[in-house]
């Protein structure tokens, strides 16, 4: 069992996709038993430590196995838990924490894995254990905190209080009873995103 402040730190490399295979790009990183990277260049920078580092060829669920799923365990046994997913635009955010497709079993990212893991876990939780599970959905873009069920509150603040803690004030939430109602939320919210789309040929 974890003792619920573990941070892991990874890289995962994308794919290159068409235009970069098009244009005769080649792929300049080098995984070094798992968890150091080299940049291949003329500064031969690196090598760079993770706790682990995660090829172009990598799977959606080896990933969430790894890097996630313990998280989703403690979250159960009373601790916070977060995923924190950074790299500038296009370098693979939305595939790895969306997926391409939420409904495919390969392709889907690790927040639905996380959605699923929730609902497993609540429906072999004992009968006499109740869940609530709410859900909110927001987007920080040019340091403003916009709700994505609510695009129209696109400047919401920040709040803190003794017993709930750091919060956004006025951010709509949801009641969802079953993976489906999340996956629903998550499309709506989804319509609000900015996104810089990155294609990418698998």
């Amino acid at each position: 069992m974890s003792q619920g402040n573990n941070i892991k730190v990874v890289a995962r490399f994308r794919p290159q996709n068409s235009l970069e295979i098009s244009e005769g790009g080649k792929p300049i990183i080098d995984i070094i038993e798992d968890h150091a990277v080299i940049i291949k260049n003329e500064e031969s920078l690196g090598p760079f430590s993770f706790d682990r580092a995660f090829g172009m060829d990598t799977s959606q669920e080896v990933l969430y196995n790894y890097s996630v799923k313990q998280t989703l365990e403690d979250v159960f046994n009373g601790y916070n838990g977060t995923v924190f997913a950074y790299g500038q635009t296009g370098s693979g955010k939305t595939f790895t924490m969306m997926g391409s497709d939420i409904d495919d079993k390969k392709l889907k990212g690790i927040t639905p894995r996380i959605v699923e893991g929730i609902f497993n876990t609540i429906l072999e939780s004992p009968p006499s254990v109740e869940y609530i599970v709410k859900v909110s959905y927001i987007e920080i873009y040019m340091e403003k905190v916009k709700d994505l069920l609510n695009p129209i509150n696109d400047n919401l603040p920040l709040h803190e209080e003794k017993n709930r803690g750091v919060y956004v004030k006025g951010l709509m939430e949801i009641f969802v009873s079953s993976v489906d109602e999340v996956y629903d939320v998550m499309k709506q919210g989804g319509k609000s995103r900015v996104v810089a789309h990155t294609s990418i040929t698998l």
